[in-house]
């Protein structure tokens, strides 16, 4: 009896210390490389002002669905080179162009509300120019991603969506209902390293 409580007693101690150092390296995630991807995420959002103005300009549709299979094919060929589930990386791009979507609403809304306050047609970016910088940034995005599973899948989706927060916390338009930095957020922690 006295063995068993003793046996007893060290395998609820050794339960403890093991969820407690999972915790503790759970945490121990680097924010920096993750701040400098969200960074990236959120420069990549901000251009959205000026995609939104173009398309006003222009009178096009924010909905751009040849572009948006351009963008989820590409997404597939990367996770195939670098052995990420496509499925994963595809709603993680999926997401992203949803959030881009609903900020070129809010822009397109609020211009259409306020005609004093309409973009200048003669200083407003050509799509091209737009698009060339949106390509860039996502090809950083999808290095700084796959470089940084590692870091990814030891922290938590509260630090991720902390961190997410912040990043974006200059970017209007950014939907609260659904949450989307949550989405975004919930959409990164479900990638992981290739096995």
């Amino acid at each position: 009896m006295l063995v068993t409580s003793k046996l007893n007693k060290l395998l609820i101690g050794s339960l403890c210390c093991v969820a407690f150092s999972q915790n503790v390296f759970a945490g121990e995630c680097n924010t920096k490389k993750l701040d400098d991807l969200f960074a990236t995420m959120a420069a990549r959002s901000a251009l959205m002002e000026g995609v939104a103005a173009y398309k006003f300009i222009n009178k096009q549709t924010v909905y751009d669905a040849p572009r948006e299979l351009k963008v989820l094919q590409n997404t597939q060929d990367i996770a195939k080179k670098n052995k990420i589930d496509s499925g994963d990386l595809m709603v993680f791009a999926q997401v992203q162009m949803d959030q881009a979507k609903f900020i070129q609403d809010y822009w397109i809304a609020r211009w259409n509300a306020n005609t004093d306050n309409q973009p200048d047609p003669e200083v407003t970016p050509g799509i091209d120019s737009l698009r060339k910088q949106i390509n860039a940034l996502d090809d950083k995005i999808y290095t700084q991603l796959i470089n940084n599973l590692s870091d990814i899948e030891i922290c938590n989706q509260p630090t991720i969506l902390k961190h997410l927060d912040k990043a974006f916390s200059n970017v209007k338009g950014i939907p609260q209902s659904p949450a989307y930095n949550q989405l975004t957020a919930s959409a990164i922690a479900n990638l992981s390293i290739p096995q």
